[in-house]
């Protein structure tokens, strides 16, 4: 269960991002850049003098706004331990990103570091899909339910089916089989930060890996909805695609660190990955 701290770390974080928002739509609307030259316009604009001078002082105030509570979630974070004796020492998490994984991801479930990364968006295997089910049209035949949950007056069932789909990527008429502010978090910004730190997980997983694709001879196996390099050796594919891939292998040993970190630090057992545990492969 989720701590008070990582539901006010949550709360913290998502307020950061309205000012910044608000900011951000300011300057855009004054035709100013961050640093406050003059964006090149289509359309010029102009504005009565009191009009700029209240659109620059609601700027500046969520510009305040955004650094206040920037500072208020800094102190929250102080208090996680993982974040203390681990997450800091990494190279490529600041504050904002680590607040961002320690709000979202619930240690005491994550009993294994594969439901972290289906979790987190990085399982192309399939899953078992869920769907939402209003509670007047709940059949037993559908699934098991696995929650309830209250839209307004109506309560909501999410059951679990037999349906198999991606556990990365959205199915229509199921439940998004990942946290999707998670994943774009990870895999859009954590992993370039890692990238242009050059921290040991770009230089130990990210670039071997790449390298190891453009080379690779073995076709792409895609389980589910069929997608265009299917049926390629790696090799042929996309230098995007190739990129992406290699950032989910970071990203995903990443995680394992976390997950053994995490659950050392707070007490909890920890198993070794199923590759590990399974397979006999080892990752240090």
């Amino acid at each position: 269960m989720k701590t008070q701290d990582q539901t006010a770390l949550r709360m913290y974080l998502r307020a950061r991002e309205d000012f910044q928002a608000m900011r951000k739509r300011m300057d855009n609307r004054l035709g100013r850049k961050k640093d406050g030259t003059t964006q090149n316009l289509h359309e010029s604009r102009s504005f009565a003098v009191e009009d700029v001078a209240n659109f620059d002082y609601l700027a500046k105030e969520s510009a305040r706004y955004e650094k206040e509570t920037a500072k208020m979630l800094k102190q929250i974070l102080k208090k996680f331990p993982i974040y203390n004796e681990w997450l800091s020492t990494i190279k490529g998490i600041g504050e904002i990103h680590a607040a961002a994984i320690l709000s979202e991801f619930d240690i005491e479930i994550a009993t294994t570091v594969s439901k972290m990364t289906q979790y987190a968006g990085l399982n192309p295997g399939m899953v078992q899909g869920k769907k939402r089910i209003a509670k007047s049209d709940y059949k037993k035949k559908i699934g098991e339910i696995v929650s309830e949950i209250k839209n307004g007056n109506k309560v909501e069932y999410i059951v679990k089916t037999d349906t198999l789909v991606r556990g990365d990527r959205p199915m229509e008429g199921f439940v998004l089989p990942y946290n999707k502010n998670l994943k774009t978090r990870l895999m859009g910004i954590v992993a370039d930060s890692f990238i242009k730190a050059q921290n040991s997980y770009a230089i130990e997983f990210y670039y071997p890996y790449k390298a190891r694709l453009e080379r690779e001879e073995n076709l792409i196996q895609n389980e589910g909805k069929p997608r265009r390099d299917d049926g390629k050796p790696w090799k042929e594919v996309s230098k995007g695609h190739r990129d992406f891939a290699a950032k989910r292998y970071m990203i995903k040993m990443f995680l394992i660190d976390l997950y053994v970190a995490w659950r050392t630090i707070e007490g909890l057992p920890v198993r070794e990955p199923y590759a590990v545990e399974y397979l006999g492969k080892v990752h240090k």
